[in-house]
């Protein structure tokens, strides 16, 4: 969907021998996705699709909600260690 042209720009029909995530993948095999960003709420949140999305060109943001308690914890430590690092540089920079 492109929020802003208020138009779906492809879709493909998830039988019942599959999941919505194995139709996104190959979604995203048709649509181009450089330089755009693709969002997707905690269905998504997939190691795969992620990095079909990054390898295509694109960047991704999606949807984490609290009853993914091990994800969310995985995230909030991948931040930390940004910002720590962050400080470190600034601190030992010349």
């Amino acid at each position: 969907y492109a929020h802003e042209a208020k138009a779906v720009l492809g879709q493909i029909r998830v039988d019942s021998k599959t999941n919505e995530h194995k139709a996104a993948l190959e979604l995203l095999g048709i649509l181009p996705v450089t330089g755009k960003i693709v969002v997707g709420d905690a269905l998504f949140c997939q190691r795969d699709l992620a990095e079909q999305i990054v390898d295509s060109g694109g960047d991704y943001i999606f949807t984490v909600k609290d009853n993914q308690s091990g994800l969310g914890t995985d995230i909030r430590a991948g931040f930390g260690f940004e910002a720590a690092a962050r400080q470190i540089a600034a601190a030992t920079s010349p």
